[in-house]
């Protein structure tokens, strides 16, 4: 399949998540809690550019969609150069930086083993640039999990378009009935919609969690342990 060119399908409909054979997870925010190495990058950026550094919280508040309108937000500027600058500044750093103390969540290690026990496909679907979110899945020893990943520059559009989405389908030969993405951000649930696919939004990330809740995902979890449940036999 052309990675450039895929449409939107027709929603089918929601399946036990246990019967589900094809996982999507979001990476920041899902798989991994890296806000403090996103916040050290974009303090870095904002040094370089002589501007004053920032909050965590008010920094992570606009991480999901792309680095470069990451540093826009922040930024808060319509100059297309400044922000090219910024960005260029955020990624070279953030790329040599990126697991200083990003780490998986927890359970999710164990969460992911469960799914592989069960001849479940695993694939991560991020905003993140894909070179970057390899490194960081390779440092944190969680490659080997995945069968597929898909980031902001694998497709020609990223999350919520669901072209990262149906690549993955398609790629690993799965219907939309069959899969599921899990991901704490509007972006992710909405992408999930657009694709016809089964949608989870998790609660300890930092997304904007009440947008998500609004798209009605079909399942809400608040920790992993909630999502691990539904595969141990009662």
């Amino acid at each position: 399949m052309d990675k450039k060119n895929s449409g939107t399908v027709q929603r089918k409909g929601d399946k036990k998540l246990k019967d589900i054979e094809l996982f999507l997870f979001d990476l920041d925010g899902t798989l991994i809690n890296s806000a403090q190495d996103i916040a050290e990058a974009v303090n870095f950026t904002l040094k370089e550019l002589g501007k004053n550094p920032l909050p965590n919280d008010e920094i992570i508040k606009h991480v999901g969609y792309g680095a470069r309108n990451l540093m826009k937000d922040i930024l808060k500027t319509l100059d297309n150069n400044i922000i090219d600058r910024a960005t260029n500044i955020f990624r070279d750093y953030y790329l040599k930086h990126s697991c200083e103390y990003t780490k998986p969540y927890p359970y999710i290690v164990e969460l992911l083993n469960i799914l592989k026990e069960r001849n479940k496909k695993i694939g991560v679907i991020t905003n993140k640039f894909e070179a970057v979110s390899k490194e960081i899945l390779d440092k944190l020893n969680l490659s080997k999990y995945t069968d597929i990943l898909i980031g902001a520059d694998t497709t020609e559009e990223r999350k919520p378009s669901p072209k990262p989405v149906l690549y993955a389908l398609e790629t690993l030969n799965v219907r939309p009935e069959n899969s599921i993405i899990i991901g704490d951000s509007e972006v992710d649930i909405q992408a999930g919609k657009n694709a016809g696919i089964n949608t989870a939004l998790v609660l300890y990330g930092y997304g904007k969690t009440e947008l998500a809740k609004q798209l009605n995902p079909d399942y809400i979890f608040s920790n992993v342990n909630e999502i691990i449940n539904h595969f141990l036999d009662k």
